[in-house]
């Protein structure tokens, strides 16, 4: 897959995400779910996961990036750090995080060759941390479009619960 290809999947993807939301009013994207999580705390989720991406390819502390430097690395310790940051903001913050994580990521990746996508993953981190030959791009699909149809899967199905109830 080429570099504009990569980008133009990234994008194709998000904009079914994006979509969804810009159709969902305040009260939509504010109402919890039966796990606790609104459709905001999704998107803000997405959002984080994207700075995750974008500290990796700036050589930044990716938990940091996110606001989850005190977590354990393990993937829910993450996120439940993550909702409890987040879980107070607005709809409009939630919304503005989302936006701006994507912006950010898009311009950096934007920059990116075919070959970039293609360096080992672990030509990403310093010193000291287990090495793999894994391309970087199963960290960027697995951030970016790879994860964005699960939170639509997610939320379709958390509006169709609140649509029966």
């Amino acid at each position: 897959m080429t570099a504009d290809e990569i980008v133009g999947r990234i994008e194709t993807s998000w904009d079914e995400l994006d979509a969804l939301a810009s159709g969902m009013d305040a009260g939509a994207l504010a109402a919890p779910g039966p796990e606790g999580w609104a459709v905001k705390d999704h998107l803000v989720h997405v959002g984080a996961w994207e700075h995750w991406l974008l500290a990796l390819f700036e050589h930044r502390d990716q938990l940091a990036a996110m606001g989850a430097e005190d977590a354990h690395k393990e993937i829910d310790d993450v996120n439940a750090v993550v909702f409890e940051k987040h879980r107070h903001d607005t709809v409009q913050q939630a919304l503005a995080y989302f936006h701006d994580a994507h912006g950010q990521l898009m311009a950096v990746l934007r920059r990116q060759s075919t070959e970039d996508f293609e360096r080992p993953y672990a030509t990403f981190f310093d010193a000291g941390r287990e090495p793999t030959q894994q391309p970087v791009l199963d960290a960027v699909a697995g951030n970016t479009y790879d994860h964005y149809p699960e939170h639509v899967q997610w939320i379709k199905e958390l509006t169709a619960s609140r649509e029966r109830s």
